[in-house]
């Protein structure tokens, strides 16, 4: 398996790896046997990939002796409550878990955030592995600790930082993923190269045809160098308590408001943030940090893979704002916005006016 380590996350609770690789259960099953010699293993699956991805690991995991309970749910924003966390432990009680249990989760970036969470929180919290099935799990939601529901005021208000034994990507899972959802992902994967890698954006763009046809070496390379990324922030700031993890959060602020306004049914989270970007752009440019060229060359590669770059016109700017000071990153009653200086140089303001705030959404229309 150590061909297969893209990276590895240095955190309070244990460094450990991340495997990225095409078609690597079997050797993922054998991994786990020989260096945590489970018994048994609790498996939290969403429904959707069950037949696809927890059904295979499940078998290999049983020819290695390993007894697995599995629960195959249906996992969505909108199911991404402490309503969902009760359910999943009453089933991890009837199932026997304890302390030194293993779960593994197997899923979308929603379920990493909900399985996380609910191994951080029964029994005082319990081993978890991530098994990221689509690509903004892979490349964001999965790496870095963060786990959370969602609260009828915001999305992600209830959580804990959680850092996993390690996270295996298998490349293979997303073969069948659909158009939208890997455009959805691509999103987390730019966003990765607005922030702090211009070479990657430039492969982003010149090599699009082959990135969005899942051509290899390109399409597994540039999710690697975008998990880097992630680790590499994660690892200098693991609590977001610096300066330097909360950069991530570029698109985010206007990203949630929106998801929480359209109650997590209208848009998947990448493109929430695609339009989240493009609002933080737009603010970029009117403060003057950014040039119009740079805004339109932020605009153009979001649409490059298929993401929207617009509000629709049935969104209420002043709803839109408003909620933003919900979102987790506002400090006395202050939003930190995440906006560029330029490709590759990002900034955190907190004196931005609410008038450029408010104008940089209406241009979205």
């Amino acid at each position: 398996m150590n061909d297969l380590i893209a990276s590895n996350i240095n955190s309070t609770q244990g460094d450990y790896p991340i495997f990225v690789g095409n078609n690597f259960k079997k050797d993922l099953a054998q991994y786990i046997k020989n260096k945590y010699v489970p018994k048994k293993i609790f498996i939290i699956s969403d429904s959707k990939v069950f037949a696809s991805e927890a059904i295979n690991l499940i078998n290999e995991l049983e020819n290695f002796d390993i007894t697995c309970e599995s629960l195959s749910i249906d996992i969505n924003e909108t199911k991404k409550n402490l309503e969902t966390c009760t359910y999943i432990y009453d089933w991890l009680l009837s199932a026997g878990s304890e302390r030194n249990s293993i779960l593994i989760s197997i899923g979308g970036g929603v379920t990493t955030d909900l399985v996380g969470f609910v191994a951080s929180s029964w029994l005082r919290g319990l081993n978890v592995i991530h098994f990221p099935t689509s690509l903004a799990a892979m490349v964001d939601a999965s790496i870095g600790g963060k786990t959370g529901v969602n609260f009828k005021h915001g999305k992600n208000l209830i959580g804990a930082f959680k850092q996993p034994l390690f996270i295996a990507m298998d490349t293979k899972s997303l073969d069948t993923l659909k158009e939208r959802e890997l455009n959805s992902g691509w999103a987390e994967a730019i966003k990765h190269a607005f922030l702090f890698d211009k070479e990657l954006l430039n492969t982003f763009q010149m090599q699009s045809e082959d990135i969005i046809s899942k051509k290899n070496p390109v399409f597994t390379e540039i999710i690697k160098r975008s998990v880097q990324i992630k680790a590499e922030i994660v690892s200098k700031d693991e609590f977001e308590k610096g300066s330097e993890r909360i950069k991530l959060n570029f698109g985010h602020t206007i990203g949630h408001s929106l998801e929480g306004l359209t109650k997590y049914g209208k848009l998947l989270h990448g493109e929430a943030v695609s339009i989240g970007m493009v609002v933080a752009a737009n603010i970029s440019k009117n403060l003057k940090l950014i040039s119009t060229e740079t805004k339109n060359e932020i605009v153009s590669t979001l649409n490059q893979y298929g993401l929207p770059t617009n509000l629709t016109s049935g969104v209420d700017i002043n709803d839109l704002f408003n909620n933003t000071k919900n979102d987790k990153k506002v400090k006395n009653g202050i939003i930190n916005w995440v906006l560029l200086k330029d490709i590759g140089s990002p900034i955190i303001k907190d004196d931005v006016p609410d008038s450029i705030v408010i104008d940089s959404i209406r241009e979205a229309i």
